[in-house]
């Protein structure tokens, strides 16, 4: 079964200049400004008209893998996973680290000694 690529990988392979040499003429612009910041989340509208429009281009540069329906991802991305943590602010950290790694979109509350935090765990961010 073949690896399913997505935005992330049209990302990765927008810092390979052989990759960006092979696109339209049309997306230079656009590519041009995510080269001068690549970091920058304001880029996803230009991964996903990478994999409409350039799906040739990457089957050659991935050539083991398939496509993902970009719509789809969107549906995956919106996906919110809640928890909420009511606690005393001296135990706030312990219950943080109870987390485990990765990305998370944090929204405080406190009142005297006690805090409410409302955490969404994001399970991608570009």
């Amino acid at each position: 079964m073949a690896e399913i690529f997505s935005l992330l990988d049209v990302k990765k392979a927008l810092r390979d200049s052989e990759f960006r040499k092979t696109l339209p003429d049309s997306l230079l612009n656009d590519v041009q400004k995510f080269l001068n910041n690549p970091g920058c989340p304001c880029h996803v509208p230009l991964y996903r008209k990478i994999l409409r429009e350039c799906k040739e281009q990457l089957e050659k540069y991935y050539p083991n893998s398939e496509l993902s329906n970009p719509d789809e991802e969107i549906k995956k991305l919106a996906d919110n996973q809640w928890k909420v943590i009511n606690c005393h602010i001296n135990d706030l950290e312990n219950q943080l680290r109870k987390l485990g790694p990765g990305r998370k979109q944090l929204d405080v509350a406190r009142f005297e000694d006690q805090v409410t935090v409302v955490i969404n765990e994001l399970d991608i961010i570009f």
